[in-house]
Formats: structure tokens, sequence, C-alpha cells
């Protein structure tokens, strides 16, 4: 995770010293992103809610060019208010923070999500996104090697083009 004022409010909050912040912050995505790619589902507290959508085959034909897409799996982001526990049970479990820390790590954390969301302002999640403002929109790009992860049954799948005179 790339924001230094998340780190300074984790940092002085929980009196954890920033290295330890920065491990905790990595151990959370990691298992935001375990949970998405094991139950293609994940609410977050002051982000929204990402799922796994199936795209199925599908075919396109343009002039004489016939092309077969193969099936691929596509990361969703959903801005809406949502009701988390997956998010706590995360800090508890992969950071080794005592409970009374977790849960402060979780109101931290979900107030800066909420903050910078509100904002509009740029947030890189590392290994799971990235948030930014394009075009007035608040839009969530997914991380390549997620991508690559909830597709890799599909991964030697490749577009097939006929040709017809």
């Amino acid at each position: 995770m790339k924001s230094d004022a998340c780190v300074a409010r984790l940092e002085k909050k929980l009196s954890l010293d920033k290295q330890r912040v920065i491990q905790c912050l990595n151990a959370v995505v990691a298992g935001l992103v375990e949970e998405l790619v094991q139950k293609e589902e994940i609410a977050v507290k002051g982000l929204g809610y990402f799922k796994v959508a199936h795209i199925p085959f599908r075919k396109e034909a343009q002039d004489n060019v016939t092309r077969a897409l193969p099936p691929r799996k596509q990361i969703v982001f959903l801005t809406r208010p949502v009701v988390d526990s997956a998010t706590l049970r995360i800090i508890a479990r992969k950071t080794g923070l005592t409970e009374t820390e977790a849960e402060k790590f979780y109101r931290i954390l979900a107030g800066h999500f909420k903050d910078t969301f509100g904002k509009k302002q740029e947030l890189c999640l590392e290994g799971l996104g990235t948030f930014g403002n394009v075009d007035g929109k608040y839009i969530f790009v997914p991380d390549r090697t997620l991508q690559e992860i909830v597709n890799n049954a599909y991964e030697n799948l490749q577009v097939f083009e006929v040709h017809v005179k």
C-alpha cells in the first residue's frame, strides 16, 4: 500500500514503528486478495464491494474475420456502503496484532479508505489494484497479477481467428 498518510496515522495511533505498520498493511492486502480469489467476492468498509465476474466465450465478426474469444474472469468493483466483517477477521489473522489493536487498525484503515475515496484521491493497494480519478469518475483498476491469478484456469486459451473469403 502506498499511502504515507495512512502509515503515519496507523503508526501514531497504534504506537507501532513504521516498518511494522507497512508489514501489517501488506499482510492485510494479501489477505483481502486471498479472500477475493477464494470466495470470488469481498466487501471492504470505506471502499465498497469487489467480485469476480465470469465472462463467457463469445464470438466477434468483423469484415471477413470471425474471432472466438475464450472465457475469462474480471474483477468488478462496486462503490456502495457495505457491511464488512472479513477485513477485521483478516487483520486479526494476518497481522498478529492483539484483538484491541486489530479493531483499532480496522477503524483507522476504514476511515482512511473512506476519506481517500470521498476526496477521489489516488489509492494504490499493491496486489489488489489502484483507485483513481479518471475523467471525473473514481475508478478501480485491478492489479495485473491479481487478474492473472483469477484467470489461471484460462491461461493457455487464446483468441482464435477464422478468415472467411
